[in-house]
């Protein structure tokens, strides 16, 4: 016998409708107690759950298990940027390159201080010789070369390069190596642009190295 035939059978005065009320309300708010203390994912049927159910911020931090829910849980677009942190928010908003420019030693081409290149000229004799040039302050290379000064074909066409690559510098140094933290590859963020090789000519030369900067977002 279930629970309506069992009310029924209790008489149709308002007395016993009023006990058979009470003991039903009592009865479902016992049922419901218990129910709502073994409420399991089993129970609730697929997409019952809106967003019309739920007013905003009534689900907090706590009421997911930490890392239990990943990417495959989140329907495409169903997460917008209000619901970033602000710092979040700045880094996804910031552009990958910004404030690109060329430096190089040449006079008001760039705007680069003393110290920031080297531009001693690579004499005429065996010797190994470097020039190298250093971004603005906060940027990084992202690329760079050489070039030759005025002299003409016949004093350059002996120069020899050997070396042109993206180097850190610092204090004038264009020998600084800081790898990036943890980084098992030893890789690092270069600053500035280096040039090595020979003058094999008869006639000193001034070698120009350029760097190309930019301001690369900060994670």
């Amino acid at each position: 016998m279930n629970i309506a035939e069992k009310i029924r059978g209790l008489g149709r005065s308002r007395a016993t409708a009023a006990i058979a009320g009470g003991a039903l309300v009592v009865l479902l708010s016992g049922g419901t107690a218990v129910a709502a203390s073994k409420i399991g994912t089993d129970d609730i049927r697929d997409y019952a759950i809106t967003k019309q159910k739920m007013k905003r911020d009534s689900v907090g931090s706590w009421e997911a298990k930490n890392r239990s829910l990943t990417g495959g849980d989140l329907r495409l677009d169903s997460v917008g940027q209000r619901v970033f942190t602000p710092h979040l928010r700045d880094l996804v908003n910031q552009t990958g390159i910004k404030n690109l420019e060329s430096d190089g030693p040449y006079p008001g081409a760039t705007q680069l201080q003393e110290g920031d290149n080297s531009t001693s000229m690579w004499t005429a004799d065996d010797t190994f010789q470097k020039s190298w040039v250093q971004c603005a302050e906060g940027k990084t290379a992202i690329g760079g070369g050489f070039s030759r000064a005025d002299e003409g074909p016949a004093a350059y066409k002996g120069l020899q390069i050997v070396t042109s690559q993206p180097v850190q510098i610092e204090n004038g140094d264009p020998t600084t190596y800081n790898p990036i933290e943890d980084d098992p590859d030893g890789s690092f963020v270069p600053n500035g642009w280096l040039v090595e090789g020979f003058n094999n000519g008869s006639t000193d030369l001034i070698v120009r190295p350029h760097v190309i900067c930019t301001e690369l977002p900060q994670g």
